[in-house]
């Protein structure tokens, strides 16, 4: 009897704990996706893609994230200039007739305190996949009037092209091999 007692408390913690994990979705006008890239190793070309989404499961109690599984779509590139987009989705770089989309997967978040965390997680360009480390901070939560939760937070990093073998033929003298990500999301309660 002392087991089933036990072994239904345990349930019961678990459950309560999972029940305040939420399931949020982005809100896109209060978000970007943006990257840099030093071009001519004297100054920075900065862009973003316009169409991605997301499958988010975040704790709102423990502030940590459970789940974070993002697609974003390479022909939605934009770095401001036309020209320089459409060549951005040629087979030399992110080959989109091949690959038209990049692909997050979160394996492990890492909380540092409520606000600050590392997200470890595969990111896939053009089919190559690799581990990748994002700083993250958590800006909040708030309550909306109609009583659903919304959150915030930032994903920061740097990758190296060389890793993805994106852009190969292009000289680091031309498009440095580090490239910058800043993420930005706002989130709201599904």
């Amino acid at each position: 009897m002392k087991r089933i007692l036990i072994g239904s408390l345990i349930f019961a913690t678990l459950l309560s704990n999972a029940s305040l994990a939420k399931e949020f979705i982005i809100d896109q006008a209060h978000s970007n996706v943006g990257f840099k890239i030093k071009h001519l190793q004297i100054s920075n070309v900065n862009g973003n893609f316009k169409t991605y989404n997301a499958n988010i499961d975040f704790d709102n109690k423990e502030m940590k994230f459970n789940k974070l599984e993002a697609k974003i779509n390479v022909t939605s590139i934009n770095t401001e200039n036309k020209a320089r987009d459409t060549h951005l989705l040629q087979s030399d770089f992110f080959n989109a007739k091949t690959y038209p989309e990049m692909t997050f997967t979160m394996s492990k978040y890492e909380k540092i305190s409520n606000e600050k965390g590392k997200m470890h997680g595969s990111l896939n360009i053009a089919g190559i996949s690799k581990d990748i480390v994002l700083d993250t901070e958590i800006g909040g939560v708030i309550k909306t009037d109609k009583g659903k939760e919304k959150a915030g937070f930032n994903l920061q990093g740097e990758i190296k092209r060389s890793d993805f073998k994106f852009a190969p033929n292009t000289p680091t003298l031309t498009l440095s091999d580090e490239i910058r990500i800043n993420i930005e999301i706002e989130m709201n309660e599904k």
